[in-house]
């Protein structure tokens, strides 16, 4: 099994002093950090899709064995009201990325429940992006069903296994394998207190996992039987934490 860890995102600027050098400039960030792990998830994307030009940078400031995983935009996941452009524009980026590309993230919101609709949507986005892995996160506790695991199955596609707060209504920590080609694990963090009630969204993603609680995932992927490779992304970025909990999950997985 080959295992890819890394953070959700790298361009932080608070990262400065905890894992950045204040002696560089933004525009190095990638490159520093591809010295310390062989992937990231670009969020951007989710905001906005980027020109071409602008991926075959970042391409330029990593190694040759970096892969980027890439979320997709919001018109394809909380809109849900795309056209061909849309559609156009995405593609063209994921082509950028070339051999550098792992997997095309679709996170959809708490709000996007359970129902025939939802999964002919999901059905629909396989069909579009049908070239590319795909791994859908869903928020909402409805979608942990056998049903779900077996519409991803029959798609080939890949159920995003989550850790985050203990809160009624959201994903538990199940770890599901819906395809041999590949397992998807987010580390959101688990500070309940913060995650519906906070000024700034960053405010939910605080949280420093233990190395207790990080074992408790190296069983379930241990026990889950073969596929080829598992990517882990963790998306606790205030003041890098992110960065500190890849480091102990990749001690703990013994690469």
């Amino acid at each position: 099994m080959e295992k890819l860890i890394g953070t959700s995102g790298f361009s932080y600027e608070d990262w400065y002093g905890y894992f950045y050098p204040k002696s560089i400039r933004k525009s190095e960030f990638l490159s520093f950090y591809s010295k310390h792990f062989r992937t990231t998830e670009v969020n951007s994307t989710y905001y906005r899709i980027p020109s071409p030009k602008v991926v075959e940078g970042m391409r330029k400031k990593v190694k040759g064995n970096f892969v980027f995983s890439v979320k997709a935009n919001q018109v394809f996941t909380h809109v849900r009201d795309f056209g061909e452009k849309d559609v156009e524009a995405m593609k063209d980026v994921l082509k950028a990325f070339g051999d550098t590309l792992g997997v095309l993230l679709f996170q959809f919101p708490h709000s996007f429940h359970k129902s025939k609709q939802a999964k002919d949507y999901v059905k629909k986005l396989r069909d579009i992006f049908y070239d590319y892995d795909l791994a859908f996160e869903f928020r909402s506790v409805e979608w942990i069903s056998d049903d779900t695991f077996y519409l991803l199955e029959k798609l080939d596609s890949c159920f995003v296994c989550v850790d985050e707060p203990r809160i009624h209504g959201l994903i538990p920590p199940v770890f599901v394998v819906t395809t041999k080609k590949f397992a998807y694990i987010r580390f959101h963090g688990r500070n309940a207190e913060k995650w519906y009630n906070h000024e700034k969204p960053e405010e939910r993603y605080d949280y420093l996992y233990s190395s207790d609680e990080l074992s408790e995932w190296k069983e379930k992927i241990n026990s889950a039987g073969e596929f080829e490779k598992i990517f882990i992304y963790f998306n606790n970025h205030p003041r890098a934490q992110a960065v500190i909990n890849a480091k102990m999950m990749e001690k703990l997985l013994e690469l």
